[in-house]
């Protein structure tokens, strides 16, 4: 932009003017370029109007951390993740944390972050671990390496070693203790529960069956010869009967004989019974065959145009004077719907015009 020394020399005030509106469009520029960067790093997890530590860490797998992640301690927001990038000329591809904290809070050297899955779908913390507190030089300072660790969602749910045999065991341990328990609070005889009850009712109910079972026992044993004696005298009746099987044999043929006569008699009783259900259907056909022709009188007199059926079906003068009559009492029915007053009794005839005419312009029709 050339500088203008006549325009100056000629209209100062304007020339003034021109340049206090170029310095603040500058100024307003300058603020909306840093509010800018600001609000670019602050969504990054760096806010630069705070002042900070920054501290490095190494892992060998971060498992998808982002930027802008809390960085905790015991669950207390002390910072964010800055930033993230694969440690150059590393063969291992080691991953380096940058951690942004607040310059207020104080880590011993020896501190651990450790990256730990916070929930099912994937969230992440780093959480900064130490077991001393730190004085002087045994803190870390801004841009020291801390040591990285990684620890699973189960391990960070179960805590210990965060394996599922020790949560198992913690578990198995703590149902053994419940059972124990709800023995002596429930089955034991001095709880005096109902199921405590029960469960002692139900032992004196097995003793008494143990009792019964050897009663019965014992009783069997006395019994065994009269019991030989039956079985003997069974065997004696069923040789009886092999002995008269031919008796047996014809009592039975007798049997058979007489039952027979008995179905033919029935038979002969149910053919007397069809007879007489077909001589009826015979009369009941006869007397359906005289009523179809009288029908069939009926429509033939029907369609010759004879009685008032058949004129109304044949004669087309008179259907159309039926379907007339009804359009006019249709009609009709409309017109006194619509203008009750042309029907009332006592009305002037222009009084009723009148009505006809607010009708007209309602509807727009001419009257």
């Amino acid at each position: 932009m050339e500088f203008c020394y006549l325009c100056a020399l000629n209209d100062p005030k304007s020339f003034s003017m021109k340049i206090s509106s170029e310095v603040k469009i500058g100024l307003l520029t300058i603020v909306t370029l840093a509010v800018s960067l600001w609000g670019f790093k602050f969504i990054q997890g760096k806010n630069m109007l705070r002042a900070s530590n920054v501290y490095y860490v190494e892992y060998p797998s971060i498992d998808l951390l982002k930027k802008a992640t809390d960085v905790t301690i015991n669950g207390f927001p002390v910072g964010v993740v800055s930033d993230m990038y694969l440690k150059p000329n590393d063969p291992e591809k080691r991953i380096v944390v940058v951690l942004d904290l607040k310059r207020d809070i104080q880590i011993p050297k020896d501190a651990r972050a450790v990256i730990v899955s916070t929930g099912f779908m994937g969230d992440k913390s780093v959480m900064i671990k130490y077991d001393r507190a730190c004085t002087g030089p045994d803190c870390a300072q801004s841009g020291d390496y801390l040591k990285g660790e990684l620890q699973g969602f189960m391990s960070y749910m179960l805590g210990g070693d965060g394996t599922m045999d020790a949560y198992m065991a913690s578990i198995k341990s703590g149902f053994a203790d419940l059972i124990d328990t709800l023995n002596q609070q429930l089955l034991s005889p001095e709880s005096q529960t109902p199921i405590a009850e029960s469960v002692a009712d139900l032992r004196k109910s097995l003793a008494n069956l143990e009792s019964a079972t050897a009663q019965l026992d014992q009783l069997m044993r006395r019994s065994g010869g009269k019991i030989d004696g039956t079985l003997g005298n069974l065997q004696s009746i069923t040789g009886n009967f092999d002995s008269k099987e031919k008796e047996i044999n014809t009592l039975i043929d007798n049997f058979s004989a007489v039952s027979t006569q008995m179905k033919e008699a029935d038979l002969k009783k149910t053919l007397e019974e069809v007879k007489a259900s077909v001589s009826n259907l015979k009369t009941t056909l006869a007397t359906t065959e005289q009523t179809l022709g009288s029908v069939n009188t009926m429509m033939g007199k029907i369609n010759a145009g004879e009685g008032s059926l058949g004129k109304l079906l044949k004669d087309d003068a008179l259907f159309n004077d039926l379907s007339g009559l009804s359009t006019k009492a249709d009609s009709l029915m409309t017109d006194i719907q619509t203008r009750p007053y042309r029907y009332m009794p006592l009305k002037s005839r222009a009084r009723v015009k009148k009505f006809d005419r607010l009708d007209a312009k309602e509807t727009g029709t001419k009257q």
